[in-house]
Protein backbone atom coordinates (compact mmCIF):
# COMPACT_ATOMS: atom_id res chain seq x y z
CA UNK A 1 0.00 0.00 0.00
CA UNK A 2 1.19 3.37 -0.92
CA UNK A 3 1.20 4.57 3.05
CA UNK A 4 1.36 8.63 2.24
CA UNK A 5 -1.64 8.55 0.01
CA UNK A 6 -3.62 6.51 2.37
CA UNK A 7 -2.48 8.90 4.86
CA UNK A 8 -3.69 12.32 2.90
CA UNK A 9 -7.44 10.29 2.43
CA UNK A 10 -7.46 9.61 6.01
CA UNK A 11 -6.18 13.00 7.08
CA UNK A 12 -8.49 14.98 4.57
CA UNK A 13 -11.37 12.38 6.34
CA UNK A 14 -10.45 13.29 9.56
CA UNK A 15 -10.55 17.23 9.06
CA UNK A 16 -13.64 17.01 6.63
CA UNK A 17 -15.40 15.08 10.16
CA UNK A 18 -14.06 17.80 12.63
CA UNK A 19 -15.80 20.26 10.44
CA UNK A 20 -19.00 18.52 11.06
CA UNK A 21 -20.43 19.21 7.78
CA UNK A 22 -22.69 15.96 7.26
CA UNK A 23 -24.31 15.92 4.17
CA UNK A 24 -28.04 15.76 4.13
CA UNK A 25 -29.84 13.53 1.88
CA UNK A 26 -33.34 13.87 0.47
CA UNK A 27 -33.54 10.45 -1.20
CA UNK A 28 -36.55 9.42 0.67
CA UNK A 29 -38.29 12.31 -1.81
CA UNK A 30 -36.99 11.30 -4.82
CA UNK A 31 -38.80 7.65 -4.13
CA UNK A 32 -41.98 9.26 -3.88
CA UNK A 33 -41.47 11.05 -6.82
CA UNK A 34 -40.06 8.14 -8.65
CA UNK A 35 -43.07 5.90 -7.88
CA UNK A 36 -45.75 9.02 -8.46
CA UNK A 37 -43.87 8.90 -12.34
CA UNK A 38 -43.71 4.93 -12.99
CA UNK A 39 -46.06 2.54 -11.49
CA UNK A 40 -43.08 -0.22 -10.98
CA UNK A 41 -39.92 1.92 -10.62
CA UNK A 42 -37.80 -1.83 -10.35
CA UNK A 43 -38.89 -2.91 -13.82
CA UNK A 44 -38.02 0.47 -14.79
CA UNK A 45 -35.20 0.19 -12.85
CA UNK A 46 -34.52 -3.27 -15.45
CA UNK A 47 -34.97 -1.99 -18.49
CA UNK A 48 -32.91 0.93 -18.10
CA UNK A 49 -30.11 -1.52 -16.90
CA UNK A 50 -30.50 -3.75 -19.99
CA UNK A 51 -30.26 -0.93 -22.71
CA UNK A 52 -26.71 0.28 -21.17
CA UNK A 53 -25.43 -3.07 -20.44
CA UNK A 54 -26.12 -4.00 -23.90
CA UNK A 55 -24.19 -0.85 -25.41
CA UNK A 56 -21.51 -1.69 -23.45
CA UNK A 57 -21.38 -5.34 -23.77
CA UNK A 58 -20.83 -4.76 -27.56
CA UNK A 59 -19.51 -1.42 -27.38
CA UNK A 60 -16.68 -1.54 -30.00
CA UNK A 61 -19.51 -2.46 -33.13
CA UNK A 62 -21.56 0.32 -31.34
CA UNK A 63 -19.32 3.38 -31.23
CA UNK A 64 -18.34 2.32 -34.92
CA UNK A 65 -22.04 2.19 -35.56
CA UNK A 66 -22.45 5.81 -34.10
CA UNK A 67 -19.02 6.89 -35.88
CA UNK A 68 -20.52 6.08 -39.40
CA UNK A 69 -23.97 7.58 -38.65
CA UNK A 70 -22.60 10.75 -36.79
CA UNK A 71 -20.04 11.52 -39.96
CA UNK A 72 -22.57 11.01 -42.81
CA UNK A 73 -24.66 14.09 -41.18
CA UNK A 74 -21.72 16.06 -41.19
CA UNK A 75 -19.94 15.67 -37.99
CA UNK A 76 -16.43 15.43 -37.30
CA UNK A 77 -15.02 12.39 -34.97
CA UNK A 78 -11.96 12.79 -32.72
CA UNK A 79 -10.98 9.68 -30.65
CA UNK A 80 -8.92 10.59 -27.79
CA UNK A 81 -7.18 7.82 -26.09
CA UNK A 82 -6.64 10.30 -23.13
CA UNK A 83 -6.89 13.49 -21.41
CA UNK A 84 -3.60 14.68 -23.18
CA UNK A 85 -4.12 12.86 -26.63
CA UNK A 86 -7.53 14.97 -26.07
CA UNK A 87 -5.89 18.28 -25.40
CA UNK A 88 -3.59 17.82 -28.74
CA UNK A 89 -6.32 17.65 -30.41
CA UNK A 90 -8.53 19.93 -29.31
CA UNK A 91 -5.71 22.92 -29.67
CA UNK A 92 -5.41 21.80 -33.27
CA UNK A 93 -9.19 22.26 -33.38
CA UNK A 94 -9.01 25.82 -32.00
CA UNK A 95 -5.94 26.57 -34.16
CA UNK A 96 -8.01 26.03 -37.25
CA UNK A 97 -10.49 27.94 -36.63
CA UNK A 98 -8.46 30.77 -35.02
CA UNK A 99 -10.67 31.04 -31.96
CA UNK A 100 -9.47 33.40 -29.27
CA UNK A 101 -12.54 33.51 -27.38
CA UNK A 102 -14.18 30.25 -25.72
CA UNK A 103 -17.42 29.41 -24.03
CA UNK A 104 -16.82 26.40 -21.79
CA UNK A 105 -20.09 24.56 -20.19
CA UNK A 106 -19.07 22.91 -16.97
CA UNK A 107 -19.74 19.45 -16.04
CA UNK A 108 -17.53 16.50 -14.95
CA UNK A 109 -16.03 15.31 -17.48
CA UNK A 110 -14.83 18.98 -18.23
CA UNK A 111 -13.09 18.79 -14.85
CA UNK A 112 -11.50 15.22 -15.33
CA UNK A 113 -9.86 16.34 -18.52
CA UNK A 114 -8.78 19.69 -16.87
CA UNK A 115 -9.97 21.73 -19.86
CA UNK A 116 -9.95 25.06 -17.72
CA UNK A 117 -6.74 24.72 -16.70
CA UNK A 118 -5.62 23.93 -20.09
CA UNK A 119 -7.21 27.27 -21.50
CA UNK A 120 -5.89 29.51 -18.00
CA UNK A 121 -2.47 28.54 -19.37
CA UNK A 122 -2.74 29.26 -23.32
CA UNK A 123 -3.77 32.64 -25.39
CA UNK A 124 -7.25 32.05 -24.82
CA UNK A 125 -10.21 33.68 -23.03
CA UNK A 126 -13.51 32.63 -21.42
CA UNK A 127 -16.30 34.21 -22.68
CA UNK A 128 -19.55 32.72 -20.96
CA UNK A 129 -21.67 35.02 -23.55
CA UNK A 130 -19.70 34.15 -27.05
CA UNK A 131 -20.99 31.89 -29.56
CA UNK A 132 -17.52 31.67 -31.54
CA UNK A 133 -16.64 28.48 -30.10
CA UNK A 134 -19.08 26.15 -27.81
CA UNK A 135 -17.76 23.46 -25.43
CA UNK A 136 -20.28 21.25 -24.44
CA UNK A 137 -20.96 18.17 -22.65
CA UNK A 138 -24.12 15.84 -24.17
CA UNK A 139 -25.75 13.55 -21.56
CA UNK A 140 -25.75 10.68 -24.34
CA UNK A 141 -24.98 9.78 -27.74
CA UNK A 142 -27.42 7.99 -29.57
CA UNK A 143 -25.58 5.14 -31.82
CA UNK A 144 -28.83 4.37 -34.30
CA UNK A 145 -29.25 8.35 -35.22
CA UNK A 146 -25.81 9.53 -35.15
CA UNK A 147 -27.00 12.18 -32.91
CA UNK A 148 -26.11 13.89 -29.51
CA UNK A 149 -28.72 14.32 -26.31
CA UNK A 150 -28.11 17.86 -24.63
CA UNK A 151 -29.48 19.11 -21.28
CA UNK A 152 -29.64 22.24 -20.49
CA UNK A 153 -29.82 24.66 -17.85
CA UNK A 154 -31.66 27.72 -19.40
CA UNK A 155 -33.08 28.53 -22.77
CA UNK A 156 -30.57 31.03 -22.94
CA UNK A 157 -27.28 28.11 -22.58
CA UNK A 158 -29.41 26.04 -25.46
CA UNK A 159 -29.31 29.13 -27.83
CA UNK A 160 -25.62 29.17 -27.51
CA UNK A 161 -25.04 26.17 -27.86
CA UNK A 162 -27.04 25.54 -30.96
CA UNK A 163 -26.10 28.44 -32.73
CA UNK A 164 -22.39 28.46 -32.11
CA UNK A 165 -20.43 28.80 -34.78
CA UNK A 166 -17.48 26.14 -33.71
CA UNK A 167 -19.36 23.46 -31.94
CA UNK A 168 -16.87 21.26 -29.85
CA UNK A 169 -18.85 18.49 -27.87
CA UNK A 170 -17.00 15.74 -25.75
CA UNK A 171 -18.48 12.66 -24.49
CA UNK A 172 -16.76 9.70 -23.56
CA UNK A 173 -16.51 5.85 -24.72
CA UNK A 174 -19.58 4.83 -22.43
CA UNK A 175 -22.29 7.18 -22.42
CA UNK A 176 -24.50 6.20 -24.75
CA UNK A 177 -28.21 4.90 -26.05
CA UNK A 178 -29.55 3.05 -28.50
CA UNK A 179 -32.79 5.21 -30.23
CA UNK A 180 -34.26 8.54 -29.33
CA UNK A 181 -37.11 6.42 -28.02
CA UNK A 182 -35.02 5.54 -25.11
CA UNK A 183 -34.14 8.70 -23.94
CA UNK A 184 -37.52 9.75 -21.74
CA UNK A 185 -37.26 7.24 -19.09
CA UNK A 186 -33.47 8.02 -18.95
CA UNK A 187 -33.98 11.82 -18.86
CA UNK A 188 -36.50 11.84 -15.96
CA UNK A 189 -34.21 9.46 -13.99
CA UNK A 190 -31.75 12.47 -14.21
CA UNK A 191 -34.01 14.67 -13.10
CA UNK A 192 -35.63 12.94 -10.16
CA UNK A 193 -32.21 11.70 -8.51
CA UNK A 194 -29.57 14.16 -9.57
CA UNK A 195 -32.33 17.26 -8.72
CA UNK A 196 -35.35 15.83 -6.93
CA UNK A 197 -37.38 16.86 -10.03
CA UNK A 198 -40.47 15.49 -11.23
CA UNK A 199 -39.88 16.71 -15.04
CA UNK A 200 -37.20 16.64 -17.28
CA UNK A 201 -34.16 19.83 -17.76
CA UNK A 202 -35.04 21.95 -20.85
CA UNK A 203 -33.41 19.43 -23.44
CA UNK A 204 -32.60 18.85 -27.26
CA UNK A 205 -32.07 15.94 -29.82
CA UNK A 206 -28.98 17.46 -32.00
CA UNK A 207 -28.13 16.27 -35.33
CA UNK A 208 -25.35 17.65 -37.34
CA UNK A 209 -26.70 19.09 -40.49
CA UNK A 210 -24.34 18.29 -43.69
CA UNK A 211 -26.57 21.08 -45.84
CA UNK A 212 -25.14 23.76 -43.05
CA UNK A 213 -21.61 24.04 -44.95
CA UNK A 214 -20.85 26.65 -42.12
CA UNK A 215 -21.54 24.69 -39.09
CA UNK A 216 -18.46 23.31 -37.77
CA UNK A 217 -19.31 20.07 -35.74
CA UNK A 218 -16.56 18.26 -33.81
CA UNK A 219 -17.24 15.46 -31.35
CA UNK A 220 -14.32 14.24 -29.39
CA UNK A 221 -14.67 10.56 -28.01
CA UNK A 222 -12.54 10.04 -25.08
CA UNK A 223 -11.29 6.81 -23.50
CA UNK A 224 -9.27 7.90 -20.72
CA UNK A 225 -9.08 5.15 -18.83
CA UNK A 226 -12.37 3.37 -19.16
CA UNK A 227 -11.15 0.74 -21.45
CA UNK A 228 -9.01 -0.38 -18.60
CA UNK A 229 -12.73 -0.70 -16.77
CA UNK A 230 -14.36 -2.47 -19.43
CA UNK A 231 -11.10 -5.43 -19.40
CA UNK A 232 -12.25 -6.24 -15.70
CA UNK A 233 -15.34 -8.31 -16.16
CA UNK A 234 -15.98 -8.08 -12.67
CA UNK A 235 -16.56 -4.42 -12.38
CA UNK A 236 -17.63 -3.29 -16.92
CA UNK A 237 -21.26 -2.71 -15.77
CA UNK A 238 -20.16 0.40 -13.59
CA UNK A 239 -19.63 2.18 -16.82
CA UNK A 240 -22.92 1.77 -17.44
CA UNK A 241 -23.53 4.92 -14.77
CA UNK A 242 -25.59 7.67 -15.77
CA UNK A 243 -23.72 10.14 -13.47
CA UNK A 244 -27.04 11.04 -11.47
CA UNK A 245 -25.43 10.47 -8.01
CA UNK A 246 -28.00 8.88 -6.10
CA UNK A 247 -25.42 5.97 -4.84
CA UNK A 248 -23.91 9.34 -3.38
CA UNK A 249 -26.87 10.58 -1.33
CA UNK A 250 -27.36 6.95 0.46
CA UNK A 251 -24.00 6.22 1.09
CA UNK A 252 -23.30 6.62 5.05
CA UNK A 253 -19.64 6.96 4.25
CA UNK A 254 -20.10 9.93 1.50
CA UNK A 255 -22.89 11.29 3.66
CA UNK A 256 -20.00 12.53 6.25
CA UNK A 257 -16.85 12.90 3.99
CA UNK A 258 -17.87 14.00 1.07
CA UNK A 259 -15.85 15.36 -1.67
CA UNK A 260 -12.38 16.42 -0.46
CA UNK A 261 -10.51 13.01 1.02
CA UNK A 262 -10.78 11.69 -3.11
CA UNK A 263 -9.25 14.33 -4.56
CA UNK A 264 -10.27 13.53 -7.62
CA UNK A 265 -13.28 14.37 -10.20
CA UNK A 266 -14.68 10.81 -8.98
CA UNK A 267 -16.14 10.65 -5.40
CA UNK A 268 -18.01 8.11 -3.80
CA UNK A 269 -19.05 4.53 -4.07
CA UNK A 270 -18.46 4.35 -7.76
CA UNK A 271 -15.00 5.80 -7.39
CA UNK A 272 -14.12 2.90 -5.00
CA UNK A 273 -14.81 0.48 -8.06
CA UNK A 274 -13.52 2.57 -10.47
CA UNK A 275 -11.10 5.02 -9.76
CA UNK A 276 -8.24 2.20 -8.86
CA UNK A 277 -8.78 1.26 -12.54
CA UNK A 278 -8.95 4.43 -14.32
CA UNK A 279 -6.02 6.63 -12.45
CA UNK A 280 -4.01 3.71 -10.80
CA UNK A 281 -4.32 0.79 -8.58
CA UNK A 282 -1.01 2.35 -6.10
CA UNK A 283 -3.27 5.50 -5.26
CA UNK A 284 -6.55 4.59 -4.87
CA UNK A 285 -6.73 0.56 -3.98
CA UNK A 286 -7.41 2.12 -0.16
CA UNK A 287 -10.62 3.42 -1.15
CA UNK A 288 -12.52 -0.10 -1.63
CA UNK A 289 -12.06 -0.53 2.53
CA UNK A 290 -13.47 2.77 3.30
CA UNK A 291 -16.63 1.00 2.42
CA UNK A 292 -19.27 -0.56 5.30
CA UNK A 293 -20.76 -2.64 2.86
CA UNK A 294 -24.38 -1.68 3.73
CA UNK A 295 -25.72 -2.15 -0.20
CA UNK A 296 -27.19 1.27 0.17
CA UNK A 297 -25.96 1.83 -3.15
CA UNK A 298 -27.04 -1.27 -4.94
CA UNK A 299 -30.16 -1.09 -3.80
CA UNK A 300 -30.84 2.70 -5.07
CA UNK A 301 -28.59 3.33 -8.44
CA UNK A 302 -31.16 3.63 -11.29
CA UNK A 303 -29.65 1.50 -13.76
CA UNK A 304 -29.38 -1.44 -11.12
CA UNK A 305 -25.58 -1.40 -11.17
CA UNK A 306 -24.29 -3.91 -7.99
CA UNK A 307 -21.44 -1.30 -6.87
CA UNK A 308 -21.44 -2.84 -3.23
CA UNK A 309 -20.44 -6.26 -5.02
CA UNK A 310 -18.16 -4.44 -7.35
CA UNK A 311 -16.20 -3.13 -4.00
CA UNK A 312 -16.18 -6.66 -2.22
CA UNK A 313 -14.39 -7.89 -5.67
CA UNK A 314 -11.94 -5.13 -6.19
CA UNK A 315 -10.91 -5.93 -2.30
CA UNK A 316 -10.61 -9.74 -3.42
CA UNK A 317 -8.79 -8.56 -6.60
CA UNK A 318 -6.30 -6.79 -4.41
CA UNK A 319 -5.62 -9.18 -1.61
CA UNK A 320 -5.86 -12.29 -4.42
CA UNK A 321 -2.79 -10.33 -6.92
CA UNK A 322 -0.83 -9.29 -3.83
CA UNK A 323 -1.51 -5.58 -4.52
CA UNK A 324 -2.39 -4.99 -0.77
Amino acid sequence: MNTSDYRYFLSDCKKVISEGNIIKSDNYNRDIILSEIFRNKEYIKKITANIRNKFINNIADNLVAFDKNFSSNGGIINWCIDYNDFLSKFEKVLSKHKIKNINIFNSYFVKELGIEKFIENRDYSFDNETKDCIVFTPQFGIVNTGSLFLNFNSAYDMELVLNGRVKIFILSLCDFLFKPEEIEIFSYLDSIYKYGLSFPYLTSLYTPNPAKEEENVYLFLIDNGRSNVLENKDIRSSLTCINCDACKSVCPVFNVIGDAPYNNVFSGPLANVILPFIENTENYKHLCFSCTSCGNCSAVCPVKIPISEMITSNKKYFFENKLM
